[in-house]
C-alpha cells in the first residue's frame, strides 16, 4: 500500500509542509484525503464500489428499517444517487428492502449479512488506517488528539458551519 497515492499529491504535500502559510486546516485537510485515499484503496481491493462505502456506514449505524430518506439526510446525498446506489446494492446482496407494514406507501432498507460482513472489513481498514497514522503516539497523546480534535470539531459546529 506504501505510496500508491498520486506521486504529485505526494510532492505537492511535501512542498506544502515546507511553507509557513500551511496551517492547521490544510493539514487536517491533507490528512481527510489521505485517509479517503487509504480506505478507497483497501475498499476497492475486496471490489467494493466507493459510492457503498457511505451508505454502508449509514445503513450499520441506524436503526434496522430505515426509509430511504432518512438515508438521504444522514448520508447528505440527493434523492437520485441514493436509489440507483441502492439498486445496485440489493443487486449485489448489500441490502434488502422491505414494504413498512404499518405504512404500506415506505419501503424500508436493511443491511444483509453480507453488507454487514463488509461494513466490518471496512471497519477494519479503519482501524488500520488508524494504527498506521497514530503509529509512534502513546495513549495519552491520542487521547489529547482526540479531544483537540473534537473542541475543533464543536467550534465549527457552533459557528454555524454544516
Amino acid at each position: 500500500m506504501k505510496n500508491q497515492l498520486h506521486p504529485d499529491f505526494i510532492e505537492s504535500l511535501k512542498r506544502r509542509r515546507g511553507d509557513e502559510n500551511y496551517n492547521v486546516m490544510m493539514r487536517i485537510g491533507d490528512i481527510s484525503k489521505l485517509h479517503r485515499d487509504y480506505i478507497r484503496r483497501e475498499s476497492e481491493q475486496d471490489g467494493l464500489p466507493s459510492s457503498y462505502r457511505l451508505l454502508l456506514f449509514h445503513l450499520a449505524h441506524m436503526e434496522p428499517g430505515v426509509t430511504q430518506l432518512q438515508l438521504v439526510k444522514a448520508a447528505r446525498l440527493k434523492p437520485p444517487t441514493v436509489s440507483v446506489t441502492l439498486q445496485k446494492m440489493e443487486a449485489d446482496g448489500l441490502v434488502i428492502r422491505k414494504s413498512n407494514e404499518r405504512d404500506l406507501r415506505q419501503t424500508l432498507v436493511y443491511l444483509s449479512q453480507k453488507g454487514r460482513a463488509i461494513d466490518d472489513r471496512i471497519r477494519e481498514s479503519f482501524d488500520k488506517c488508524d494504527s498506521l497514522a497514530l503509529r509512534g503516539f502513546t495513549p495519552e497523546e491520542i487521547k489529547q488528539l482526540g479531544a483537540l480534535l473534537d473542541k475543533v470539531i464543536d467550534n465549527l459546529i457552533d459557528s454555524g458551519i454544516e
